[in-house]
């Protein structure tokens, strides 16, 4: 039941596998089955609603009936069985399957709120979703059940938000934004989202209509260099008074806190609410050059901030390339007031853990090595995780010898003063820009009655790396193997690159002439002649002066989705696409430059020169390390005039879209014609409903929530040159058939 507020706090309690052992441990397995009794929260066997402050009457019967009966664990099913319970009587099974949410919107209420009924903890374990992937943790679970196999065909579409401020290709020319990429937050009855131009709109959760919004000015700035003003989403924090703030980056380089009742700026933060990003930093950060489209973290006390620098940074000719590259140094600031507690460089400078692997000193000038993607956070420990992105010229180190900590690395900071911990490196001297590009998932794996503290990372290049999370020390063996080294003329590619030897990886790695497209021998035939004089080879096969083919290519494999995690059955869950693609060097006109890349994707008349399936879902059991499942995912080009003869099963289409796991499914959205929300059975992956949605949908996980008797789920939508959307779907639990 309690999840990361677990009162044994793993760095004090050296004995804390013995005492995860015992059942007197809440867990959050008890929660889902103690609703049938009218369990709301952890507070139906615990003093307070988060599983902490020890047992209640209930919860110390439980344990006296353990005790009693000799078990080694409890069984909630006893509790039909104690005739002076002070509970209510067990619900009937429609209410069953949910949790009752304290969030409650009232049509009446200009805010649309009710009195806060429970505390907040930044769990969905009280049918919210309080932070960008659910928790802290970028789990991307809900506990909840109202909507299952059996009630999908009530799943009903409730409502719809449309972007009345978007602007599109009508708007003035370099203003066209990125295709909408938000997942919205939901605490207490309203829902918060970043809109394009980093607008901020409150919600009413219930059916959709607009409370507040708020225009930083964002669109009067230039397009940002990635991704013009891409958008993913929020933070929310509370205070110790209880006054709710909503913590936007956004993406022309400001932090801004607004209050969450009115959506008017928090006038102790920073200057009137603001904090200007491109200072504070040992050189300042050019907005033309970086973008900020990601939610900022909140661990502890502690708000983290990274940016998305531009990934041709080195390409400006009126300077030498290497001068002013923007920074990825990751930050902490004060959510209260705003000020900027510490800095993490991201390249290590003199004296520094990781320095000595910048060599030629090439550290004093080096940029990127940033966390564009998002943070994870394990609040009991007090750690931030990041995944770190290359270094600066993603596809050539000739001028950065050394494996150049700490890019393409896992890094564990103390949240509070951002002191470093432990890392772990995944590439080394990146040249493929297999930057990771999701946030680690902490989880707890449960093997032969014991808990191991985890973190679980996915990556574009396939392999999934699984460590202690409070040590960085892989829970399986991971090999240093001999990696290729024919390279272009200046570049020294790394000796040896880290290979898990267990679990096994989710995407095709590296390409051979067995790798290639066989669904006809003419596309086969095809797929040999595109790669003809290449160099293939395995992962990490290094650019060469004819071109070298690299697959997965440079979107994954995973990408910003992520994983999930389903803690009650040890199964983490990624999505990932199959896109093979060339690195190509070319001559530059940049006089300090040795070599430009080129990129591109690798198809035959649009079709994938390799082997389907071309977009996977893969589920892995992590007690084991074994994957359980793996299903295309979608029907990809069947209809292709080359494959519409055959009779194939799906393809898959190449996407690695945001996934949702609740208590008995997953879902997500799927591109296509129309795009869809869908939702899967988790013990095999099967497609059991789909619904068309309005606009293109583009990877952002789904959020579910409850509201009084209804459960949600919302899905985002829309493209560059239409409004952004969200839609959302409810099931009643008093109105199903």
């Amino acid at each position: 039941m309690m999840g990361l507020r677990s009162i044994f706090r793993w760095l004090l309690l050296p004995a804390v596998t013995a005492l995860w052992t015992s059942s007197a441990i809440a867990l959050p397995d008890y929660l889902a089955e103690t609703q049938r009794y009218g369990a709301r929260d952890c507070a139906f066997c615990h003093v307070n609603a988060g599983g902490g402050g020890g047992h209640n009457e209930i919860g110390a019967w439980l344990l006296d009936q353990q005790a009693a009966r000799g078990a080694e664990t409890i069984n909630v099913q006893w509790l039909a069985e104690r005739d002076d319970m002070t509970v209510a009587k067990p619900v009937s099974e429609a209410r069953a399957r949910s949790v009752p949410s304290p969030s409650t919107y009232d049509d009446s209420n200009p805010s649309g709120l009710k009195a806060p009924t429970k505390p907040f903890d930044y769990s969905t374990n009280h049918g919210e979703w309080p932070a960008y992937s659910g928790d802290l943790g970028a789990r991307k679970y809900a506990p909840l059940t109202l909507i299952d196999e059996a009630s999908l065909p009530d799943l009903k579409q409730a409502w719809t938000w449309e972007d009345r401020h978007h602007r599109g290709l009508s708007f003035e020319r370099g203003k066209t934004p990125d295709p909408f990429k938000a997942t919205p937050l939901m605490v207490e009855g309203r829902l918060f989202v970043r809109t394009n131009y980093s607008m901020v709109e409150a919600l009413g959760a219930g059916n959709g209509k607009v409370l507040w919004t708020y225009d930083p000015g964002t669109v009067k700035s230039a397009r940002p260099a990635m991704f013009g003003y891409a958008t993913r989403g929020l933070a929310y924090f509370r205070t110790e008074a209880g006054n709710g703030r909503v913590v936007l980056l956004a993406s022309d380089g400001w932090l801004i806190a607004l209050d969450a009742n009115t959506g008017t700026p928090v006038p102790e933060f920073g200057e009137g609410g603001r904090v200007d990003l491109t200072k504070g930093l040992r050189r300042p950060l050019e907005r033309r050059r970086n973008n900020w489209s990601h939610p900022p973290a909140i661990c502890g006390d502690t708000i983290v901030v990274g940016n998305q620098t531009s990934d041709g940074s080195e390409r400006n000719r009126n300077q030498p390339w290497n001068k002013n590259l923007p920074l990825g140094d990751v930050r902490g600031f004060d959510p209260h007031t705003g000020q900027q507690k510490w800095v993490f460089k991201t390249v290590p400078q003199e004296g520094e853990v990781g320095n000595d692997t910048w060599l030629e000193e090439s550290w004093r000038w080096m940029g990127n090595t940033n966390v564009w993607s998002t943070f994870s956070c394990d609040p009991e420990a007090g750690l931030v995780y990041l995944p770190v992105t290359a270094p600066t010229q993603h596809f050539y180190g000739g001028d950065r010898p050394g494996d150049n900590l700490f890019g393409t690395s896992i890094v564990a900071l103390n949240a509070d003063d951002g002191s470093y911990v432990w890392h772990f490196q995944t590439v080394r001297h990146d040249i493929w820009d297999y930057d990771l590009p999701a946030p680690p998932v902490v989880i707890d794996i449960t093997r032969d009655g014991k808990v191991t503290p985890a973190v679980a990372q996915v990556t574009k290049f396939g392999y999934l790396y699984v460590l202690n999370r409070l040590t960085g020390q892989p829970l399986w063996p991971v090999e240093n193997r001999p990696a290729p080294r024919k390279a272009l003329p200046g570049e020294y590619p790394a000796l040896k690159q880290p290979h898990p030897t267990w679990p096994p990886p989710f995407e095709m790695q590296g390409i051979t002439d067995n790798d290639l497209i066989n669904l006809t021998p003419e596309l086969r035939k095809m797929a040999q002649e595109r790669i003809q004089g290449m160099t293939t080879g395995p992962l990490f096969t290094p650019t060469t002066v004819n071109g070298t083919v690299i697959n997965p290519g440079v979107g994954g494999g995973a990408n910003w989705g992520g994983a999930a995690w389903d803690p009650r059955a040890n199964f983490l869950y990624v999505a990932s696409r199959r896109q093979p693609m060339s690195l190509t060097p070319r001559e530059t006109r940049h006089p300090d430059l040795s070599w430009a890349i080129r990129f591109r994707g690798l198809t035959i008349e649009q079709l994938p020169i390799v082997k389907p399936p071309w977009g996977s879902i893969t589920a892995y059991d992590l007690t084991s390390g074994d994957i359980v499942w793996q299903v295309a995912n979608g029907e990809g080009p069947k209809d292709h005039p080359r494959l519409r003869h055959l009779k194939l099963p799906d393809l898959g289409s190449p996407q690695a879209p945001g996934l949702l796991v609740t208590e008995r499914l997953m879902f997500h959205g799927h591109s296509g014609a129309p795009s869809t929300l869908q939702a899967r059975r988790k013990a095999d992956g099967k497609l059991l409903w789909s619904h068309p949605i309005v606009g293109r949908h583009h990877t952002a996980a789904p959020i579910t929530y409850l509201l009084g008797e209804s459960q949600y789920v919302v899905v985002s939508s829309g493209g560059a040159t239409e409004p952004s959307r969200l839609t959302a779907f409810h099931l009643d639990s008093t109105n199903q058939r």
